[in-house]
């Protein structure tokens, strides 16, 4: 009976432990529409991005257009102001006869950036997105890496700051408060974007590598707001800043993941 009864306090010993390990790592993330999550948005130092962006979000068109949809939300941000004729139209919205039952010389599209239009001055292609192989050594991967990413932007004229996240450079406390830093700074500033590029499993969401907005940040919580494009089946989620530097220092490909900070060229 003792050996049973010992048993027995073990399992509920290690259950309990499970049950606190878990709770620690589910703490980390917290969706954005909880009651914690709302107070965070509040209270946040720094939101001004959530609000300037969210008129102009998007979910992704497919499971590969992350770093597409989350390039179209800061570029309709930064340059859609009344009928900007310098803005691409996609024609795939509306087809020819059903635009030419509009009056004549009057197009019913907006000028605003889509998934696809996005794309158009960029050497990455819809295709290679989706795996074609791409004229490097990296034949078939899908999706783009973070210099892809900062390559897109910079082909539609934005400056671009790009942070590689080094893992062997976390404990190293003087580094991190660095790259919060500069995180921060970002959101501070006027018509400046933050895009994260990081694990999906490092935050144990369903998923692989991933690009989305991140914009608010409160300091109590010490935790970033990610406005997550992938709203098909994951919410937007405040994050702890450890644990989004931790998924954002994976390894991609050859190097790690991060973040570019896009804006205006003064």
């Amino acid at each position: 009976m003792q050996i049973k009864r010992r048993l027995s306090l073990a399992s509920i010993y290690l259950g309990g432990i499970l049950i606190i390990l878990w709770q620690s790592v589910t703490a980390q993330v917290i969706d954005w529409s909880s009651d914690e999550g709302k107070s965070r948005l509040v209270l946040a130092e720094f939101n001004q991005d959530f609000f300037r962006l969210a008129p102009h979000f998007e979910g992704q068109e497919n499971k590969v257009f992350c770093g597409a949809a989350s390039m179209t939300i800061i570029a309709n941000a930064l340059r859609v102001n009344g009928d900007n004729a310098q803005i691409p139209q996609d024609p795939r919205l509306v087809s020819k006869e059903e635009a030419s039952y509009f009056p004549k010389g009057v197009s019913p599209l907006f000028h605003r950036y889509s998934q696809a239009t996005i794309l158009a001055s960029s050497t990455l292609t819809k295709s290679q997105l989706l795996g074609r192989p791409k004229a490097t050594k990296f034949t078939s991967e899908l999706g783009m890496q973070l210099t892809e990413f900062e390559a897109l932007a910079q082909s539609l004229d934005f400056h671009t700051s790009k942070t590689h996240v080094e893992a062997n450079q976390l404990p190293n406390t003087d580094y991190v408060a660095m790259i919060k830093q500069r995180l921060i700074l970002a959101l501070q500033q006027q018509k400046t974007y933050v895009i994260g590029n990081y694990s999906r499993a490092s935050l144990k969401q369903k998923g692989a590598g991933h690009f989305s907005p991140i914009v608010a940040y409160h300091r109590d919580s010490d935790s970033f707001l990610i406005m997550d494009v992938s709203n098909t089946y994951q919410n937007w989620v405040w994050v702890d800043s450890s644990a989004l530097l931790k998924a954002m220092a994976t390894t991609d490909v050859e190097r790690s993941r991060g973040f570019v900070i896009v804006d205006e060229p003064s």
